[in-house]
Formats: C-alpha cells, structure tokens, sequence
C-alpha cells in the first residue's frame, strides 16, 4: 500500500461507502500540497464515512504487515469517532463499542478515537482465535488530540496475534490477541459523528504499508 493522495482516488483499489444523512464519501481535496483526501460524515447521529481495500485484502498477519498513516480532522474533534488499521471487511466500524468493547468485524487491528467513550488514542483488537480488547496508549499524546494537527499512526501485527502500536513515532503498547495469522486484511479508515448536528471529517495524507512476501507460518503459495 502506497497512496499519497496527489491525484484522483483510484476507485479501482479503494472503496468508499458511507452510511447517514448527507455525508461526502472520502475523496481528493483539490489544492492541498503534498495531497490528502477528507471524508464528511454528514448530519446523522453515528453517521459515518468509511474507506476500504475493498477485493485488494493483501496481508494477513503471519506475514508480519506494517501499516502507517498520516491522519486529522480539518473541523473539531468534538463529538467524533475515527478508526484506522487493518480490518477483514467493511461496515459500521471494526469496534461497536470502545468503552467495553465489542466487534462489529471478526479480525481486526484499529488505532481508535472514539468520545463516547473517552479522548484517549488507544488500541483494539479482535480475532477469530480470540476476544475482542483494548490497550490504552501509555504515553499517549502529550496534548489533547486537537483540530487542523496532523498525527502519524503506525501498527504492526505477527503470526503470533501480536499487535503494537505507536503514535507520532513514540510505542503506546501492544495487545497479544489480535487477528488470525491467515485472515486475510484491509487497510481502513473511518470517521462518524456521535451527535445528529455536527458534520465530524477526517482528512489522510497518505496510507503506506508493508509486509513480508513469504508467510512467517503456513504454504507461502496458498496462506
């Protein structure tokens, strides 16, 4: 995964979907050095926008992927959810809810902002194998995660179901329970709003990411 965002959305590898009233799914914002797209969920309570490697999941956690990303929110922070990592399906968000979590997908690994629950940055993960959990970032961010900021996120999972996490390049933790080694992933990014007034936006200037060609467990030509 390799997208700077400098031209058109290429709809050939991404997908965009939203769910709500009036949202403005992810999309190139015209005139932005270096390039970025925004996503808009719109005026619905818990209406969302959402971005996905749709029919390109390719990585699964055996083969060790490293996914950075380079995220923030043009509007306010207020009110708002956002989601971002690898993830085995599109939907309503990975996490349904953070406080006490619980999965609307079945594997994944998401870096996640979610105020219903609290401002924290944190870590959940879910898997086949085992049950959905959280790690809070510890330092976590020095300030309150703030509006017009850039901040860089970056995971990595194993064949172990071992997934760390960093913000802004610094360790925040890791959680030892996290997809299936052959569950095959997308790259994700989600925002959605937490009240039915605010259009809540998330903007990426770039998603990037790898992972090794050979699987660290399991037939290199099938898993």
């Amino acid at each position: 995964i390799d997208d700077d965002f400098t031209g058109v959305l290429n709809l050939d590898y991404w997908a965009v979907t939203n769910n709500g009233a009036a949202p403005s799914d992810f999309a190139r914002v015209a005139n932005i050095p270096g390039g970025a797209i925004n996503g808009d969920a719109g005026t619905d309570d818990d209406g969302d926008v959402r971005l996905f490697t749709t029919s390109n999941e390719l990585v699964t956690a055996n083969r060790r992927p490293v996914l950075y990303g380079r995220i923030g929110m043009n509007t306010a922070v207020a009110s708002s959810k956002f989601e971002f990592g690898l993830v085995d399906a599109v939907g309503a968000g990975a996490v349904l809810v953070k406080a006490t979590p619980t999965s609307t997908a079945t594997d994944y690994a998401v870096i996640i902002r979610d105020t219903d629950h609290n401002t924290s940055v944190d870590l959940v993960t879910d898997g086949t194998t085992d049950a959905v959990g959280l790690v809070a970032s510890s330092p976590g961010l020095p300030a309150t995660w703030a509006t017009q900021t850039w901040y860089s996120l970056m995971l990595s999972l194993d064949e172990v179901r071992g997934t760390r996490f960093y913000v802004d390049g610094i360790f925040q933790g890791i959680r030892r329970a996290g997809p299936d080694a052959t569950v095959t992933l997308g790259a994700w990014l989600y925002v959605q709003n937490r009240d039915n007034v605010d259009n809540r936006t998330l903007r990426a200037d770039y998603i990037k990411g790898y992972a090794e060609r050979v699987p660290f467990t399991g037939d290199a030509f099938t898993t």
